[in-house]
């Protein structure tokens, strides 16, 4: 037993338990539109929409706020206080009658969803040590397509409640584990707690590490802090370095890529859109392996990101994402507008769209939270972090509101067009304006931004 508990000391474990209850993926919706809708009621394709689309509206304004409990009682506990209400949330969806309540409490439960996926990045960037801190953020990725994967596997073959009971364990599961996990080491002494920050960091550092070391961590965190001054925040401020606005402008362009890449929109009209394919899968078994094919290279991810850096990573995602939706516009565009017989490669909608979800996950799904929780000054963290998770949310409400009416009115084929272009230039942005983080402790990272051109 003591071998076994050194070899957990020596690993970190504190710091990997820290980060695993990630975030999990919203069930779909299509038995609320049969005529024997579980609620009692059918769901217009009005009524439809805003319930898929009201969570991302919540999640903007979640972000948008992060910053008030962020601020006053810190990481872990604004993570806590946003876990119990989504549990209500699921546990009133599954007890909902009406379209009205449906949207309300999912609107709500995106509130939370926004809270903590702006939060998380940053604590887990507190928590981690450099050499693994790329690697531990791409546990949000992770456990999202694993909740996505498991909704999608059971979800068919279980009740309507019971699915949402399902979903409502997750976050009740996370408080119950989060609550015994040390609080941010940063905010800690930041907040004048130097004693409980030194306890933190011996709970989140292996066991064989001396007083010395912690010492000096504890120096590190204290010159970090100390490094970018005392100012009173405002919004003037944080335009008022180089470094401030280019962390602003980097993960913007980061967040403006995920959402623009298509992947939010895709899931959660993905049936009918390979409905609309006549493709030779069908529908439900292809968002099964749409699903099923998310899970290696988020796995992958995470023992990558910290060994070959962000940069490649979030080229290859970007340029293997942008040739599959350009290839997919191709193919609404010779059945619906050409009008091509195309039944010999009927195969290829589904195909295209498995290959986009495998290299999605590798740069564009997973660089966002990276990037927040490595990229932000301190003396602005807890109120940039919100910007480019808003920005994102309001994003991705509009592309879940406005992607039917385009494609019916101009077509599919130029949504797929409009996402390929967008990877494309996340390609270029990749290559030539995103710094490499890999390796860096926070104030090597704010001085690599300093000798940038940009901004």
């Amino acid at each position: 037993m003591r071998r076994l508990t050194e070899l957990f000391g020596k690993c970190r474990y504190m710091q990997y338990l820290a980060v695993t209850s990630g975030s999990w993926g919203s069930p779909s919706i299509p038995k609320l539109t049969s005529s024997d809708s579980p609620i009692g009621v059918t769901l217009s394709s009005e009524e439809v929409s805003w319930v898929a689309s009201s969570p991302l509206l919540g999640f903007a304004l979640g972000a948008l706020t992060s910053s008030i409990p962020l601020k006053i009682i810190g990481p872990k506990w604004s993570l806590l206080s946003a876990s119990l209400p989504i549990a209500g949330c699921w546990l009133g969806i599954a007890f909902s009658k009406s379209a009205v309540v449906l949207i309300v409490l999912r609107f709500l439960s995106g509130v939370c969803d926004g809270i903590i996926v702006t939060v998380g990045p940053l604590y887990i960037g507190e928590v981690a040590d450099k050499d693994i801190r790329g690697k531990l953020i791409t546990f949000f990725p992770i456990f999202s397509g694993l909740g996505n994967l498991i909704v999608l596997a059971v979800g068919p073959f279980v009740e309507y409640k019971t699915l949402n009971f399902i979903c409502a364990t997750v976050p009740i599961l996370f408080a119950t584990i989060f609550v015994f996990l040390p609080d941010s080491p940063y905010f800690l002494l930041r907040s004048g707690r130097g004693a409980e920050s030194k306890r933190s960091l011996r709970r989140l550092l292996s066991n064989d590490v001396d007083d010395t070391t912690i010492d000096e961590r504890l120096k590190e965190i204290e010159a970090t802090i100390r490094s970018e001054g005392t100012h009173k925040f405002n919004v003037i401020h944080m335009f008022s370095k180089k470094h401030f606005r280019f962390a602003i402008f980097i993960s913007l362009n980061t967040r403006l890529i995920l959402a623009f890449g298509g992947m939010t929109v895709l899931k959660s009209y993905l049936q009918t859109i390979i409905g609309g394919t006549a493709s030779s899968i069908s529908p439900e078994i292809s968002s099964l392996i749409f699903a099923i094919a998310q899970q290696p290279p988020v796995i992958l991810t995470a023992f990558l990101v910290d060994r070959v850096g962000r940069k490649i990573l979030l080229t290859i995602s970007t340029l293997g994402c942008a040739l599959m939706l350009g290839l997919e516009g191709i193919y609404f565009y010779l059945q619906r507008v050409a009008e091509i017989d195309l039944s010999a490669v009927s195969w290829l909608p589904t195909a295209c769209l498995v290959i986009y979800s495998f290299m999605q996950p590798i740069g564009i799904g997973a660089m966002p939270s990276i990037i927040v929780g490595e990229i932000f000054a301190d003396e602005i963290k807890s109120a940039a972090a919100g910007i480019p998770t808003t920005f994102s949310g309001s994003c991705h409400f509009l592309l879940a509101i406005f992607f039917l009416p385009i494609s019916e009115a101009w077509g599919m084929h130029v949504m797929f067009w409009v996402f390929s272009v967008f990877c494309f230039y996340g390609a270029i942005f990749a290559m030539f304006v995103l710094p490499e983080t890999k390796g860096k402790s926070f104030l090597e990272i704010q001085e690599t931004l300093s000798k940038s051109r940009c901004c």
